[in-house]
């Protein structure tokens, strides 16, 4: 097995192991988007492998199965497939499978040894939770870079412990992910939407973003910003995507909608074309949202307003693997999903037992790291009053964030933090605040409005 392992991943493998020395059978590994866990998975897969054990690499998207046996031919590990349309190799050691295909054959396969998990923040869903539990003996190995669910069920339920990796800013400080760019208008107007499984109702959400305006917006600065390089689109839905392509067909651009159900060959020719730069865009509803893996993809489009942390990390997370000639990562946020969540490489606290919400703390109980961003080039970093990029002055009192119909603002985690309060003193009575809370995804939005309303009371009387 040729394999060279970076140091960060040799930590984080030697974690692991310690953790089975200490008789865990159940381990989470946490590692950034980008920061090759389907390396890792290999590399044990193909340690345990060699030593005579049965292993399974199990995924849940077909793009993620052959995405996965590209990289384990690479190192030469021998595998089969278990999935639909693949030709069997049953003898093989390691068997990269399809979650769906094998939910179905529990009945008549061999219990294997190992199991690594790919994306296992899913693993409370239906087919793979009867996997896990169908193999008690097992080692079972979760890969995640976003260990929480919108539910708020900890994954404590499946895992005993958990081991972690560098964090997103650690791996852009050191070269092995690209440095980034957000720029995000003013976030859409989300009242009157309803919940659904504690994420915005689908339909509605469409009506809101399926818009010629926030389209026509998306595209002029994809244009202004990105000119024309390779990028991602997340809709709502199948027909915003539709919608979303064709109009970008219409500016001149090359562009093509896939869904879960376009034809798998079809799939596989558009990723072809898109991997060799032919395809300028891919337009989507959430269906390259985790594992998707093209270096060359230069911006994010963010259609799809979202209270899951763990998808809009995983989106933006498309964009930030590093490639030759890309200096920057674009990342545009139509959907004001940065207001709700934060910067991709704020430092989060993860944990087996934590909800959604994780780790910002500011009047709304979260952290926010002390950053700014030049208003003259947009320059990002911490606190300064000379830009380190173009030596712009800035005044030391706070300013206002000026904000253009159609404009994208570039934000920073202080704009973010003097935005949210702006927004938060701008509500003035108990049901303003309960709006802002639902708008923000609060679990209890009356009882954080109350929280909030009563505050004020007892300060102003």
């Amino acid at each position: 097995m040729a394999f060279a392992l970076r140091d960060y991943q040799e930590g984080l493998i030697g974690k692991a192991r310690q953790a089975m020395r200490d008789g865990a059978r159940s381990i989470l590994m946490v590692a950034p988007t980008g920061a090759g866990k389907t390396a890792l998975a290999a590399y044990m897969l193909g340690t345990a492998s060699a030593r005579g054990n049965l292993c399974w690499f199990n995924v849940h998207r077909r793009e993620l199965i052959t995405q996965s046996s590209r990289t384990f031919e690479k190192v030469g590990i021998q595998h089969g497939i278990i999935a639909a349309d693949f030709t069997p190799s049953p003898r093989a050691a390691v068997q990269i499978n399809s979650i769906p295909t094998i939910a179905r054959r529990l009945d008549r396969l061999k219990p294997p040894r190992m199991i690594v998990w790919d994306e296992c923040h899913h693993i409370a869903a239906g087919n793979w939770a009867a996997i896990f539990s169908a193999y008690p003996d097992a080692i079972h190995i979760g890969l995640s870079a976003t260990p929480c669910r919108l539910d708020g069920r900890g994954l404590g339920d499946w895992f005993e412990t958990m081991v972690e990796g560098p964090t997103v800013r650690w791996l852009i400080q050191n070269g092995y992910l690209a440095r980034y760019r957000l720029f995000s208008p003013p976030p859409p107007d989300m009242g009157g939407v309803k919940m659904r499984a504690g994420d915005f109702a689908t339909e509605a959400t469409a009506e809101k973003m399926d818009k010629p305006s926030i389209t026509g917006d998306a595209i002029a600065h994809y244009a202004k910003l990105c000119g024309g390089a390779q990028a991602i689109v997340f809709c709502v839905n199948v027909a915003h995507s539709q919608h979303v392509a064709e109009t970008f067909r219409a500016a001149g651009y090359s562009a093509m909608h896939l869904d879960g159900t376009t034809d798998s060959t079809v799939r596989d020719r558009a990723l072809r074309d898109f991997a060799a730069g032919r395809t300028q865009v891919l337009t989507n509803c959430d269906l390259f949202g985790e594992g998707f893996d093209v270096p060359g993809i230069v911006a994010v489009i963010d259609l799809a307003p979202s209270n899951s942390l763990s998808r809009v990390l995983q989106r933006w997370g498309r964009a930030l693997r590093p490639a030759d000639g890309k200096e920057f990562a674009y990342l545009l946020d139509h959907a004001g999903n940065a207001l709700r969540h934060g910067l991709p490489d704020e430092e989060r606290e993860w944990s087996l037992d934590t909800k959604e919400k994780i780790s910002r703390k500011n009047d709304d109980q979260e952290e926010i790291a002390k950053v700014k961003t030049c208003e003259k080039c947009f320059f990002t970093g911490e606190l300064f009053m000379i830009c380190p990029s173009c030596g712009h002055v800035e005044a030391p009192q706070l300013r206002q964030i000026e904000q253009r119909d159609g404009e994208l603002i570039e934000l920073s985690e202080e704009m973010l933090k003097r935005d949210r309060k702006r927004e938060q003193s701008s509500a003035k009575t108990l049901d303003d605040l309960i709006s802002l809370a639902a708008s923000r995804g609060y679990k209890s939005p009356r009882k954080w409005a109350e929280h909030v309303y009563n505050g004020r009371r007892q300060k102003f009387g």
